[in-house]
């Protein structure tokens, strides 16, 4: 019970002691220019690959919704055609399974192509961004 009441005690003696700054002790340093300069930089390249990241969940977002759309339409089209034919012979069977598996390559191929295309122009974008830090860096280090 005793060590309550001190604990206690104790708590409203800290609360109630008024917080003194913690610039009070001793003024603060301008800082270094070119310690300023190398952090603006990495801040930079930080915000460019973070940019970077969110085009790449974009991208594969749009991918992903692209395929789920053409897998629709793909259903849609199979449903279409069972309610047109209700009874298909084989010959129209087989064209209508080669139409679709004609659109799916094809759909795949854009796919990928766009894959390549995004991947190439990501790499372009990190040379650039790490092009970009160097130089900043360099210049930086004539800095006093």
């Amino acid at each position: 019970m005793r060590r309550k009441i001190a604990l206690a005690l104790g708590v409203g003696a800290l609360t109630l002691t008024p917080a003194l700054p913690a610039t009070a002790s001793h003024a603060a340093k301008p800082p270094k220019p070119k310690a300023a300069c190398k952090h603006a930089a990495k801040d930079v390249k930080k915000t460019a690959e973070h940019t970077l990241a969110a085009s790449r969940r974009a991208f594969h977002q749009q991918q992903v919704a692209a395929k789920h759309a053409f897998h629709e339409q793909q259903h849609a089209a199979k449903k279409a055609f069972e309610h047109q034919q209700p009874k298909p012979t084989e010959a129209q069977r087989k064209a209508f399974h080669d139409q679709q598996e004609a659109a799916k390559k094809a759909f795949h191929d854009q796919q990928e192509a766009a894959r390549k295309a995004f991947h190439a122009q990501e790499q372009a974008s990190k040379k650039a961004i790490e092009q970009q830090y160097k130089t900043a860096k360099s210049a930086c280090k004539s800095l006093p």
